[in-house]
């Protein structure tokens, strides 16, 4: 039950807008889902997903989702060709606007939802790093990247002042959505509800503070900053953003100036909007502030690799219809990317690019994340039936005559695996984890 305290500091910020914030907040949390458009196109999801589709407004590609449906027991789910995503938390990535070519920080992505939309909009142009200090989290982070497919992404798990350290003003555009008391959650997460307390909203509001000041340093002058919260209240967010432009007189907000529903301007701060709860999203807080000046971003160094394996070249020729064009080999492992290998300083990389796969006695052994990949077309690929491919997601092998040699497994020519035959038998390559039961 939410404190007479928490109910008295709404009713005071959003005055004569608090009876419709009440009454959004008695109906059920809304989900949503947004296609992921480097995997397949809107007309081939639609033939996969057999709703009634009501488009969220506020971001592309991306709909309200009904209550009634499950989508993770879907293929097109196993295949990455959709992530769900709470409908108003796309807002923040609209209004920073990524584009092919830019370099782009995601400061605090995880689970991966604004970062999987960031490298939508990139199509593998540009560099995106996305990072989540929580080392748990980072790898939730890490898999829900590599199933989206994207491959000019590199994941870390490091404090934003090793970040600022290693990528000094490089960044076109740095999204900072910042760990906060989640005000705007409490319909959907009664936890937020439970744990809400003055000192939760000073304590985030500090942490808050330094993060933002570190992302300052990674933007490069003429640089686009998003700042935005699940939360409310002014402390963690026009108090923040107040202090931090303060401090940093290069920096203005840039009105948000597009109509977008149920969303309240800020009064303490011009150009900052509020999202109210509703019946098509959740509570949220956006700001989109720019640097002054326009210099080209200063570019990391590059990694150093070690020789690419003849197998793992030979082996990607033979499964690929083109080549990455940039490849790194570290420990026996080879990664591909579509853009440089940068050095991240003393960051600890979780992931940069894509996971090809490692040498093991000579021969190659390719991952299941080269199979996720979205970068290339595939030279082989086989396509199970409906009984042979629930045996695979069960983990067992398939028998099914064919070239010996490795194939990617697909559900209507998108990938969700790779298998090795010997003439006779598929192995199952599908990761144990993943493997239903």
């Amino acid at each position: 039950m939410r404190s007479a305290e928490f109910e008295s500091r709404m009713k005071s910020l959003l005055k004569d807008r608090y009876p419709e914030y009440e009454a959004a907040i008695q109906l059920d949390p809304v989900r949503g889902f947004r296609l992921n458009r480097l995997k397949c196109t809107e007309e081939e999801l639609r033939g996969y997903l057999d709703f009634d589709w009501k488009k969220n407004p506020y971001a592309k590609d991306s709909w309200v989702l009904p209550d009634e449906v499950k989508l993770y027991e879907s293929m097109a789910y196993e295949c990455g060709l959709f992530y769900v995503q709470e409908t108003s938390a796309s807002l923040a990535v609209e209004v920073l606007d990524p584009r092919p070519g830019m370099n782009i920080l995601d400061l605090c992505a995880a689970p991966g939802s604004k970062s999987t939309q960031i490298a939508e909009r990139m199509n593998h142009e540009g560099t995106l790093i996305s990072n989540e200090y929580d080392a748990s989290r980072s790898l939730i982070l890490c898999e829900n990247m590599e199933k989206h497919g994207a491959a000019n992404v590199t994941v870390l798990n490091s404090t934003t002042a090793e970040i600022a350290s290693a990528f000094p003003e490089y960044f076109d555009a740095v999204l900072v959505d910042a760990p906060c008391s989640g005000e705007g959650m409490m319909r959907k997460n009664p936890e937020a509800e439970a744990q809400w307390s003055l000192s939760l909203v000073h304590s985030c509001a500090e942490r808050q503070a330094y993060i933002i000041s570190d992302a300052y340093q990674t933007l490069r002058p003429g640089g686009t900053l998003v700042y935005s919260t699940c939360t409310f209240n002014e402390e963690e967010n026009e108090d923040t953003l107040l202090a931090f432009l303060a401090a940093h007189p290069d920096m203005h907000v840039v009105p948000i100036e597009e109509d977008y529903p149920h969303t309240l301007p800020s009064a303490k701060l011009p150009g900052a909007l509020r999202v109210i709860p509703s019946d098509i999203g959740e509570g949220h807080f956006v700001c989109r502030m720019i640097k002054d000046g326009n210099s080209a971003g200063r570019i990391p160094k590059q990694m150093k690799s070690g020789r690419i394996p003849e197998c793992a070249l030979s082996f990607l020729k033979d499964q690929l219809e083109g080549t990455y064009p940039y490849l790194l080999e570290k420990n026996g492992r080879v990664y591909g990317s579509t853009v440089p290998f940068y050095q991240c300083g003393k960051c600890r990389i979780i992931r940069s690019g894509v996971l090809l796969g490692e040498v093991i006695k000579d021969r190659f052994e390719p991952s299941w994340h080269f199979y996720l990949s979205a970068a290339l077309p595939f030279r082989h690929v086989i396509e199970l039936n409906d009984a042979d491919r629930n045996s695979y997601l069960y983990g067992m092998t398939v028998s099914l005559p064919c070239d010996k040699g490795w194939y990617g497994v697909s559900w209507n020519q998108h990938m969700f695996s790779g298998t090795k035959s010997d003439g006779r038998i598929l192995k199952n390559k599908y990761p144990k984890r993943k493997r239903r039961r």
